[in-house]
């Protein structure tokens, strides 16, 4: 589990800044970056253990310390595969990082510290990738995926793209399609690699988060989906 304690400003750690109320701590503010950052699990897992154990840390790290909108911004920040789109997600959050690395820590605009476990910022060294994984699927995994690929009860949504301001409507099942697969319905749709562009999802000027499903995000007749596409560097 990662961490957040509260830290009083004091003249050890802090300085303030004259031009706010904010106590900055004295290591400075360096860009966000997931570079030298590595860890190897105990045992090989595959994706979704991963995924499951990332869900588990973000989920019960607000419970303890720390602010949800700061933790959602650093959650926002650490699945970004865009580093110039998490910086900015950190600065608008007035979140500092003394050394660029936020498993060494981070700091709120109030002094709050929050450290991130590197299993949420990168894969571990011994991560099994797809073809392994799919031979490991147990008897209840089995059910999951197959309702996931039915094609059942499918609605037609309309999605403005960023590149090209045009318009594509995407068949979706609106109680089983979420967010994350909706991004690859956009990009077999386009023929992008899923791989090599990064598709957020906007509504009504929010970010919409990759577990939430389609029917949450309450869409009324003639309303669109904004999808930003940029090509990951």
């Amino acid at each position: 589990m990662g961490c957040c304690s509260s830290r009083t400003t004091d003249e050890d750690s802090f300085e303030h800044d004259e031009n706010s109320e904010i106590y900055v701590p004295r290591g400075g503010n360096r860009p966000f970056s997931k570079k030298g950052v590595t860890w190897t699990s105990e045992t090989p897992i595959t994706i979704r253990q991963l995924k499951k154990k990332r869900d588990a840390f973000w989920e019960t790290a607000p419970s303890y310390e720390g602010y949800k909108v700061i933790w959602d911004a650093l959650r926002h920040a650490c699945e970004s595969n865009d580093t110039e789109y998490a910086q900015l997600i950190l600065n608008a959050a007035k979140i500092t990082i003394p050394t660029g690395n936020l498993v060494d820590g981070c700091y709120d605009e109030l002094g709050n510290r929050y450290a991130i476990p590197a299993y949420c910022l990168v894969d571990p060294t011994n991560l099994i990738r797809d073809d392994e994984e799919s031979s490991e699927l147990d008897d209840e995994t089995i059910p999951d995926l197959l309702l996931e690929q039915s094609t059942t009860n499918l609605l037609p949504i309309v999605i403005r793209l960023s590149n090209s301001a045009e318009d594509v409507q995407i068949n979706v099942n609106p109680k089983i399609d979420t967010i994350d697969s909706l991004k690859l319905k956009l990009c077999e749709n386009q023929r992008l690699d899923p791989k090599k562009f990064l598709v957020r999802f906007f509504f009504l000027g929010s970010l919409l988060d990759g577990k939430t499903k389609v029917v949450d995000v309450k869409l009324d007749q003639g309303q669109v989906l904004q999808a930003l596409i940029s090509e990951i560097p």
